[in-house]
């Protein structure tokens, strides 16, 4: 295998019509040996300094060290460069130790698998980078082969390492086993490197008795054995060294690994660089000395393998034939069950083209067009940041998946070759040099993450010569070609001997400039195809949907006899109230752009039954969004603005006897001063499907003049308060106990209603108890149904710690993540029973609450919560602009402290988040389900935390305030709340209660149960009810449970579905799947309780 990387060519001799002759260099260079020292120190200096941990102590002992008398005298003989080799090898090996272990990498596998891992990608990539960026030196000084002669040379390589992948990958499959391939490969692979010490001019000229015939025969040879050491290195590495770590892997781990084994290619040219700067490369001796090291090495560490490889199970495939196998990755039927991994590999080849097309002429360009003698001291500081930098994406890959990762990868490889293209100083050659390899070399993690993760499982090797295709062969032909392409018209120079040399020119970077753009078209071709790839998720309640939708009173805490619901198909063709991107709703235009460039109109015709109307007439709606205006018989009625609150129009004076004409005006502009929670116009990972219009209930009531407006109840443990707002004189109450019932009359709007002082033994709302009091109010001739619940929730000290108390005792808010989507309503389930449906699963598996996330709900799911017992964690709706790099990159690798808290805001958008806050809290402040609120999640439009906790707590001062949830704490807070994923640690003591918000994700995919056609999105995989169940369990037990004695006082995992991409839910996207063990699932949630309740005493 070969990147085509050339190196100039110096000190060459000429071979005449009468024999060799050893003659004058085609240049004349100065002495290189005192720069050659000092480059040599420097880059070991920055290597040590890269290494997280390294000091300045630690440079100046390498300075010292390779400077010392000792190491000066060796200098003088070939064993130097030995030592300085080997001292390299060793140093980035233990550089590549310590950032592994910096970066946790070693906590969830094998240390003997991360060792494995370094020593052989590293050891197999400095035998490659001595042969592609060396051996067309070899073989020019040596044997002063042609230019013909060198690219026979690299295209035969280039063929034999595409060959030799797809055989042996499908062989090492067939025999179902790694171990012995790569060991042995490994060994024979040194064998061959060795081999070519006796591949010298003496030797042969002795054999073959001229000068002349011991050249050509140099060349053939050199040729050959380069084909049959490539033969065993791709065997070894490229076949069965990949597969085995694809096997390895997994999503806690992929890109780690990837982001690991992706520096070891230019990690190896540091090595390289290094120990070839000690040799003299004019001189035989030098590179038999060379291959004797590399030699040697690689066959150690192929023996070394047998004891630190560990054979992973592979499926062999018993019913296929050898044959098969080595032509299964290019079967149309396995092109077509597996097109996004084809789309990958062919968006990989064009990255791998952009690379090419500069890199076989970079060191020429730095040495002979920039006359930069010293470009290790570029080459050597840019490419260790380029590793420190893509180490970071890997682990940023695990946690954020391909999108988020890849194009930032591709931006700074753009940004590079922008800077290369009009940099020429060196301060810009350095900068440019950074960004450049640090987009090759994230570049080359993500992809390599990303097409091991689409490899199907057993298969590694199968695909292995699918990958080495898109990878080397097709970059390797068509790259350079482009190169060559610009660089026809380039400055040539002409050489003391009369040949003429070019000039490589910025040319090469401004055509990678251009394919890396057509890499971004392809990219977003290929996003947009994952978009759009998706599976209808039909529920069991969906299946009755020919029936009229949200039969039940829509507000049940101020029901009325009157009652006329207009949910149902209305004259658009549109169901009623599910919003019309779903699959419920029966609409049958595609909306997509459609409702922010113009309005979408609803139609209902209705007439009212004889007897229904009084003196008022309300239409009420549950929520539209996100900007409606209301039409009556023609008539504007009103507008509203928020597509998650309910809102009320009186339309007594536009109503008509007989047939009226309702019309809704809908606009969706998704626009960021709105809040809208996960909705989004490009849906993937972890944003969802945008809904717009109507998408709550629809319906009317008539009231008399003087009437029930609405009521607020403020309980405590003994009784409520009440508030009627109302214009009668004065109202009644009656109240039904245990015993009997309570009437009550007041003439303010005020009144205290105390059941304890009647003689009443109150009976307290608790999740295992969830008791409610039935209540009348009578206004007039007006007469509404309610409830209400006995219960407080504060923060006490309890057993030395703040915590968060139910009715003054210490509860647990043991939660789990509820986002309110479902696969075939989105942003509704299929009636009000999907609610009571997802509140029983999670009360069956011991939870005993539900963060309600980015989503305000009907009021029918907050009464079943009432009703059932599940605590209830509201979230205001965010709005404002999410940032990738500020609001989860930075947070995400524990960098949340380095940026601002929150952002400026417009008046409008603040205005509008005010309404929603107050808004949010008015609509659900008589549900005893609430007893939190959240107001901004992971900084995501963040502003003025402080204020807004102010503010909450003026409108409701009864409930818990989270102000911002997950990072960028403020001062004011009723707690600390943390989102951990990817990882699993003690939580630090904290003076508030603790609330661990978010955590967990783990994955389960179930075939026939998942919404996405081509990618699933989560944080870490499992393979069965088993593996996901113990995941869980783990998580638990070495986070959750040992924090609780630092004052945490909640949980929530996510979460409680499966939505979309996403397939990290305890249950599946369409609800017809609990991808746990139940029984497991309610013996953890017994002790996690038991644990807390011990912790409080």
């Amino acid at each position: 295998m070969r990147t085509g990387i050339f190196l100039s060519e110096k000190g060459r001799g000429d071979i005449t019509a009468t024999g060799y002759k050893q003659g004058p260099a085609v240049r004349n260079f100065p002495n290189r040996e005192g720069s050659q020292k000092r480059n040599m120190k420097v880059f070991q200096g920055f290597l040590i300094v890269a290494c997280f941990g390294g000091t300045s102590n630690d440079c100046n002992g390498i300075f010292h060290s390779i400077g010392s008398r000792q190491l000066y005298f060796l200098s003088n003989i070939c064993l130097k460069g030995m030592i300085v080799s080997l001292y390299n090898i060793l140093l980035v090996t233990w550089c590549m130790g310590r950032i592994t272990r910096r970066l946790g990498m070693l906590r969830k596998t094998k240390k003997k698998f991360w060792i494995a891992l370094v020593i052989f990608s590293l050891m197999g990539q400095v035998a490659w980078v001595v042969e592609n960026m060396y051996f067309n030196v070899f073989l020019y000084k040596i044997f002063h082969a042609s230019a013909a002669q060198i690219s026979l040379m690299v295209g035969a390589s280039a063929v034999t390492a595409t060959v030799t992948t797809l055989v042996i990958g499908a062989l090492s499959d067939k025999v179902g086993k790694r171990k012995v391939f790569i060991c042995g490969g490994y060994i024979l692979w040194g064998i061959s490197i060795l081999s070519f010490c006796l591949l010298r001019m003496d030797y042969l000229t002795t054999l073959t008795g001229s000068v002349v015939a011991a050249a050509t025969l140099g060349v053939n040879l050199v040729i050959l054995l380069d084909c049959i050491m490539t033969f065993f290195g791709s065997s070894a590495n490229d076949a069965c060294f990949n597969a085995w770590l694809t096997e390895s892997g997994d999503d806690t781990n992929r890109g780690a690994i990837e982001g690991i084994n992706a520096m070891m290619p230019l990690m190896a040219i540091l090595v390289v660089f290094g120990g070839f700067m000690a040799f003299d490369l004019d001189q035989e001796s030098s590179w038999y000395l060379i291959f004797l090291i590399i030699g040697i090495s690689v066959l150690l560490i192929g023996i070394s393998g047998f004891f630190l490889v560990e054979e992973r199970a592979v499926k062999r495939e018993e019913n296929r034939s050898y044959f098969a196998n080595l032509l299964y990755s290019f079967r149309p039927s396995v092109i077509r069950e597996n097109v996004l991994l084809y789309l990958s590999v062919g968006a990989f080849a064009i990255f791998g083209i952009s690379i090419n097309t500069f890199m076989p002429y970079l060191i020429l360009y730095y040495e002979e067009s920039l006359a930069m003698e010293n470009y290790v001291l570029i080459m050597a500081p840019a490419i260790i940041l380029a590793s420190v930098v893509t180490v970071i994406f890997g682990k940023l890959y695990d946690r954020l998946g391909f999108r988020r990762c890849i194009y930032p990868a591709i931006g700074l490889l753009m940004a590079g070759y922008v800077i290369l293209y009009f940099g020429r100083n060196t301060g810009w050659v350095f900068v440019g040099s950074l960004c450049m390899m640090s987009g090759y070399l994230a570049g080359m993690a993500v992809f390599g993450a990303r097409i091991k993760g689409l490899i199907p499982e057993k298969k590694a090797g199968l695909f292995q010569g699918l990958r080495i295709f898109g990878q080397v062969f097709i970059p390797g032909i068509v790259g350079p070609a482009i190169g060559a392409f610009v660089l026809q018209g380039a400055e040539s120079i002409v050489n003391s001997d009369g040949t003429e040399s070019f000039l490589p020119n910025v040319n090469i970077f401004g055509a990678a400039f251009v394919v890396a753009a057509v890499l971004l078209l392809v990219l977003n071709g290929i996003f947009r195809m994952i978009r759009k790839g998706h599976y209808e998720l039909p529920t069991d309640l969906g299946k009755d949907n020919g029936q009229q939708p949200y039969v039940e009173y829509p507000r049940p805490q101020l029901r009325r006899e009157s009652f006329y619901s207009l949910n149902g198909t209305w004259e658009e063709g549109v169901k009623v109230p599910y919003p019309p991107q779903s699959v419920l709703s029966e609409y049958a235009v595609k909306t997509g752009s459609y409702l922010r460039e113009r309005r979408m109109t609803y139609t209902r015709k209705f007439t009212l039954p004889e007897g229904f109307l009084k003196e008022r007439l309300l239409l009420h709606f549950g929520a539209v969004d996100q900007v409606a205006e209301v039409y009556l018989n023609g008539n504007f009625v009103g507008s509203h603005e928020d597509g998650y609150l309910a809102f009320t129009l009186d339309i007594t004076p536009w109503y008509q006897p007989g047939e009226n004409v309702l019309q809704v005006k809908i606009k969706d502009p998704q626009s960021r001063k709105y809040p809208y929670g996960k909705q989004c116009r490009k849906r993937g990972e972890m944003w969802y499907t945008p809904i717009s219009g109507i998408w709550q209930s629809v319906w009317l009531e008539s009231v008399p003049e003087i009437y029930v407006k609405d009521i607020r109840i403020t309980p405590d443990l003994t009784g409520i308060l009440l508030e009627v707002n109302t214009d009668a004189d004065q109202w009644e109450v009656t109240v039904q106990t245990g015993s009997g019932e309570i009437t009550k009359t007041c003439g303010e709007r005020r009144l205290r209603i105390d059941l304890a002082q009647v003689g009443e033994n109150p009976r307290l709302w608790t999740p295992d108890t969830p008791y409610l009091y039935d209540m009348t109010i009578r206004a007039g001739e007006d007469q509404v149904e309610s409830y209400f619940a006995l219960r407080t929730i504060t923060i006490e000290e309890q057993g030395g710690r703040q915590r968060i108390c139910l009715n003054g005792e210490p509860v647990f808010l043991h939660g789990v993540l509820d986002q309110g989507y479902y696969s075939d309503g989105i942003y509704l389930p299929a009636s009000e029973k999907g609610y009571e449906f997802d509140i029983r699963a999670m009360k069956e598996l011991g939870l005993n609450t539900l963060r309600k996330h980015i989503k305000v709900e009907p009021e029918c799911f907050y009464y079943y919560c009432d009703k059932l017992g599940m605590l209830v964690m509201q979230d205001m709706v965010n709005s404002g602009r999410y940032s990738f790099t500020r609001d989860t990159a930075l947070p995400t690798i524990g960098l949340a402290d380095k940026v601002p808290a929150w952002r400026p805001v417009s008046r409008k958008r603040r205005q509008l988040f005010e309404q929603h806050m107050e808004g949010v809290i008015r609509q659900l402040y008589n549900h005893p389900c609430v007893v939190y609120y959240t107001v901004f999640n992971e900084g995501w439009g963040q502003f003025d935390s402080d204020t807004m906790y102010e503010k909450v707590k003026q409108l409701d001062s009864t409930r818990i305030v989270d102000t911002a949830s997950g990072w960028f704490r403020t001062e004011k807070s009723d707690v600390e709340s943390s989102h951990v994923y990817f990882r699993s640690e003690v939580l630090p003591e904290t003076e508030k209660p603790h609330i661990l918000s978010e955590f967990g994700g783990y994955s389960r995919v179930i075939s026939g149960h998942v919404f996405s056609r081509y990618q699933q999105h989560g944080y870490g995989f499992c393979q069965d009810e088993e593996e996901l169940t113990g995941a869980i369990c783990d998580v638990y037990e070495t986070m959750v449970l040992p924090s609780m004695a630092n004052g945490l006082c909640g949980s929530v995992y996510t979460q409680l579905s499966d939505i979309e991409d996403e397939v990290n839910g305890l249950y599946t996207y369409d609800r017809k799947i609990c991808k746990v063990d139940k029984e497991k699932m309610q013996e953890l949630s017994r002790r996690l309780y038991r644990k807390y309740s011990q912790n409080t005493k």
